[in-house]
């Protein structure tokens, strides 16, 4: 006799996270009480526009989740069994978990250019985290639109003689003068100084100088090997959803709502019934400090990218031409990306991003690999190889959990100060009315006049993106 067997199931509505073109939504979680076979899982819709996979590269959404609490509140997913219960439009999808379950990566499964839309069941690990209806109502979906770096050599530096001058990387003769462009071709360590083939720079200004040592350690991230990066900058939108994870007393440390100027110079996050809102969520965080970044990092399972990558990212496997900016030129002409005087990024007379090319770089300001805004926007934190705590950095991944509102990885720089760890690449836009320079908002990809140098105020045009590496 055939029975009829009852299944009990619970499902809970959560928040999900919105920013650039990314909407995740109509999340819901699905608990059969412990039944063996069913385990606990959630599930939702996703979809973003201008996706593409191609011979060159390709995109993706990282996915993570946490927690209705605000402690250790990150997910941990289960290794396969993952579903696509719909693909709406689009082709159909793969679903990589990372080896530390904290999140995945979606991305087309073939050649593709389009919008996609997919509905997913996610399966939640319960091994070693304790599930609850407490815990899981109102938890929060969020994902982060990244880009494909795959492996393979690439050029430091710029032939220009002004790039010298600006402490652009190059390959040293025995006396310390450039002889060309310098060639990273695996992940090797790598010789720093005024020798024969290693790699060298200077700037006119001490302060901005660096130590100019070495060496470059073999574990510091280089960019030969696949990465992720974040494909726009981290916006004050993701900001404000990060916040809102925060045990209150952590927000004292996070929170950029400081100053009196601060509604007046791009910042646009307030309080609402003891909740951040951004009023505009997807314009560029600005009003962030170094460790506000890393924290954001370490809370979305992502790291902080080196310079070296930063170039990789910007320039590809390409030929490096003088003044080089991230579009491949060394011009605005085509230029149609860029800041109002509203404080907004926009794309100017008609232009949409799909239909940016290999073609149509120069207009969107887009990468070699298409990544947005690398230059032109806010200031690139990255890590430097200008003194030794940068080149401590091993690369670690975030693991989801902080400690008071800060990051917890022993080989991340840890201080805001002029040494700390990091510097900046790429330009910035400082003033609505200041007229354009070599950093002012666009600088050449080889031009590091800032590279080894972690001063700034927190405000203006200095922003933040993250990046993973490939397991």
């Amino acid at each position: 006799m055939k029975k009829n067997v009852l299944l009990l199931f619970t499902i809970f509505l959560f928040s999900g996270l919105f920013a650039s073109n990314l909407s995740i939504k109509n999340i819901r979680s699905v608990d059969r009480n412990g039944m063996e076979g069913y385990p606990v899982s959630v599930i939702f819709d996703i979809e973003w526009k201008n996706s593409w996979n191609n011979r060159k590269n390709r995109d993706a959404v990282w996915v993570f989740m946490k927690f209705n609490s605000f402690w250790n509140n990150h997910v941990k997913l289960l290794p396969t069994g993952h579903k696509v219960l719909q693909t709406r439009n689009g082709v159909a999808p793969a679903i990589e978990v990372s080896k530390d379950s904290l999140g995945f990566y979606i991305y087309p499964s073939e050649t593709y250019r389009g919008d996609v839309n997919y509905k997913l069941q996610i399966l939640i690990d319960t091994t070693n985290q304790q599930i609850s209806r407490n815990r899981t109502r109102g938890m929060t979906v969020h994902g982060i639109e990244m880009v494909y770096i795959p492996e393979g050599s690439f050029s430091l530096g710029s032939p220009d003689k002004d790039a010298i001058k600006r402490a652009a990387l190059y390959r040293s003769d025995i006396n310390g003068e450039s002889k060309g462009t310098y060639q990273v071709s695996s992940e090797a360590e790598i010789v720093v100084g005024p020798a024969n083939n290693a790699l060298y720079y200077w700037s006119e200004t001490d302060l901005y100088n660096g130590d100019q040592k070495g060496p470059i350690p073999a574990e510091f991230p280089k960019g030969y090997k696949a990465f992720y990066i974040m494909k726009y900058e981290l916006t004050q939108g993701q900001y404000a959803a990060f916040l809102n994870t925060l045990p209150g007393g952590w927000t004292y440390t996070r929170s950029p709502i400081a100053g009196r100027d601060y509604y007046k110079k791009r910042g646009g996050i307030r309080l609402d019934k003891e909740k951040y809102v951004a009023d505009n969520p997807n314009r560029p965080m600005n009003f962030i400090s170094f460790t506000d970044g890393l924290a954001f990092s370490d809370w979305a399972a992502l790291r902080p990218i080196t310079e070296l990558e930063y170039e990789k990212a910007a320039r590809g496997p390409s030929k490096p031409i003088p003044a080089e900016f991230v579009w491949g030129t060394n011009n605005y002409d085509q230029l149609e990306r860029y800041i109002t005087p509203d404080a907004e990024v926009i794309t100017a007379n008609g232009y949409d991003e799909s239909q940016l090319t290999d073609n149509t770089r120069a207009i969107f300001g887009a990468s070699y690999y298409w990544i947005m805004d690398l230059s032109g926007s806010v200031w690139e934190k990255v890590i430097t190889i200008g003194n030794p705590i940068g080149r401590g950095f091993k690369g670690t991944h975030g693991d989801g959990k902080l400690s008071f509102g800060n990051a917890t990885n022993e080989d991340w720089p840890t201080s805001d100060d002029e040494i700390g760890g990091f510097g900046y690449r790429g330009g910035g836009y400082y003033e609505i009315g200041t007229g354009y320079s070599d950093f002012n908002p666009h600088s050449p990809i080889g031009y590091r006049y800032y590279g080894a140098w972690s001063g700034g105020p927190r405000s203006i045009a200095y922003g933040y993106r993250a990046g993973r590496s490939v397991d």
